[in-house]
């Protein structure tokens, strides 16, 4: 087989940039954790204050994102700008954990929670759901077929899809938020904008931890766009549009449905329903602004967001792979080309695959998201960091985009994802998970230095 008889090619433009962004980042994490957040922090106030800091913290990473993107519009991603600033040893690694654990993992987290929401609507009783355990995981693992085969076939058609779920979540959130502003609640007629402001608790590092935890897994993907700059048309522009106003456009909503969710299901009411009963923010929100009848479909909803969120694991990620394949760093089939539909269709499928073993294995949502945000956060602190590294050792280097702030921005960012990440391996609930993301990394140092260096010339 030849290493690519295909090529990659610039089919995709602005809209399809700014839907990778947005689809990419809504999915699970706006229904499934704003519950877990309040029980985690003292106030209405801390949790604003975090979904927006937070999500200013994503901006700025995709600022420094934007201006890396523009310098290096190839196949590859966050891999091409750590080789780029850190030499193939780091690019490699990231590659490695990413494939491993990171996009793996975040599209196991993601079918695993559209087999949640999906069931819903079969109407199952427990005890058939109990006598069919094998339902979760076959439905997961369905999900991850059909985006394989929709990626397989065609960038044109994973775009499509990315379109089309992006449209259809954003408007059908557009309709909650337009909903919970206009409709008046009977049992509670102040206006909309007096959210209650319930006395503030203690704050307890722990919560805080967690609240960052799911706030981050919300904002997780706002990185996919760059893999994607080798398909996009002038992605010198369309590339930091995209990832920008993107990003913009998911925090509104995130604020928005937030405001939304605390007014309809007050604080302390969210802080005395049951532990894991996640969904019930959500259903009750639209239970209570439209009907009963129509929070039933809200399963629907999220499970459209949910394969949406999931998508750009296979349409972006796995260039990532065709780039390290470019390299040598990996086994040549995976920067096969199809000459046909010009996608790196062993690349997808070797990803799924590993993704199905993961939903199979380790099938707790929140296990499978704990690892998945350390270890990125990992990487885009380096990658991150790799905008001042290269504005050291190429200064003349053409770069289209600027980033934004620079150098506070950066700063920023970094010493953030310092601090979060030194907070994980401190913590004794999540030092587990941490660690998990530290041995999947460990284990690539071998490898490359046993391995690759001996059989490089054969792969």
């Amino acid at each position: 087989m030849q290493a690519h008889p295909g090529h990659l090619q610039r089919r995709l433009g602005l809209t399809s940039a700014i839907s990778i962004t947005v689809g990419a980042v809504i999915g699970s994490g706006i229904f499934l954790k704003p519950l877990v957040i309040a029980q985690s922090l003292p106030s209405v106030t801390w949790i604003f204050m975090l979904w927006f800091a937070l999500g200013i913290v994503c901006l700025c990473g995709a600022f420094a994102y934007a201006e890396l993107g523009s310098m290096f519009p190839d196949a590859g991603g966050q891999y091409v700008f750590l080789r780029e600033a850190w030499g193939e040893e780091a690019a490699f690694l990231y590659g490695w954990v990413f494939f491993w654990g990171i996009n793996s993992g975040t599209m196991a987290a993601l079918a695993t929670a559209f087999a949640d929401y999906l069931l819903p609507l079969f109407n199952l009783d427990p005890a058939h759901r109990e006598a069919h355990s094998w339902l979760p995981g076959g439905i997961a693992t369905l999900m991850i077929i059909l985006l394989a085969l929709v990626n397989h076939f065609g960038v044109i058609f994973g775009a499509a899809l990315q379109n089309l779920s992006t449209f259809a979540k954003l408007g059908a959130l557009g309709l909650i938020v337009i909903g919970g502003l206009l409709i008046t609640d009977p049992e509670n007629p102040a206006t909309f904008f007096t959210i209650a402001q319930n006395p503030t608790t203690e704050l307890h590092i722990a919560g805080v931890l967690t609240a960052f935890i799911g706030i981050f897994w919300a904002y997780e993907g706002w990185y996919q766009l760059p893999f994607n700059s080798q398909e996009l048309k002038r992605p010198e522009r369309n590339l930091p549009l995209g990832l920008i106003v993107g990003l913009f456009i998911v925090i509104a909503f995130y604020i928005a449905i937030n405001a939304i969710y605390l007014h309809w299901v007050p604080f302390q009411e969210m802080r005395g329903l049951p532990l894991g009963a996640n969904q019930q923010v959500p259903y009750l929100t639209v239970a209570r602004i439209f009907s009963p009848q129509v929070a039933n479909y809200l399963t629907l909803l999220v499970a459209i967001s949910i394969l949406g969120a999931a998508n750009p694991n296979m349409l972006s990620s796995t260039r990532a792979f065709y780039a390290m394949g470019e390299d040598g760093l990996v086994p040549n089939a995976l920067n096969w080309i199809h000459p046909k539909y010009g996608t790196p269709t062993i690349a997808i499928w070797t990803q799924a695959i590993w993704a199905v073993f993961i939903v199979l294995y380790l099938e707790k949502f929140h296990d499978i998201t704990a690892f998945v945000v350390f270890d990125s956060f990992m990487f885009y602190c380096l990658t991150v960091a790799a905008v001042y590294r290269l504005r050291f050792t190429r200064p003349n280097h053409d770069r289209p985009y600027r980033c934004g702030g620079y150098p506070i921005t950066p700063a920023l960012f970094i010493l953030v994802s310092i601090g979060f990440i030194a907070t994980l391996l401190l913590n004794p609930d999540e030092r587990r998970h941490a660690l998990v993301g530290l041995a999947i990394l460990a284990a690539g140092i071998p490898y490359y230095y046993l391995m690759l260096r001996i059989r490089r010339p054969g792969l």
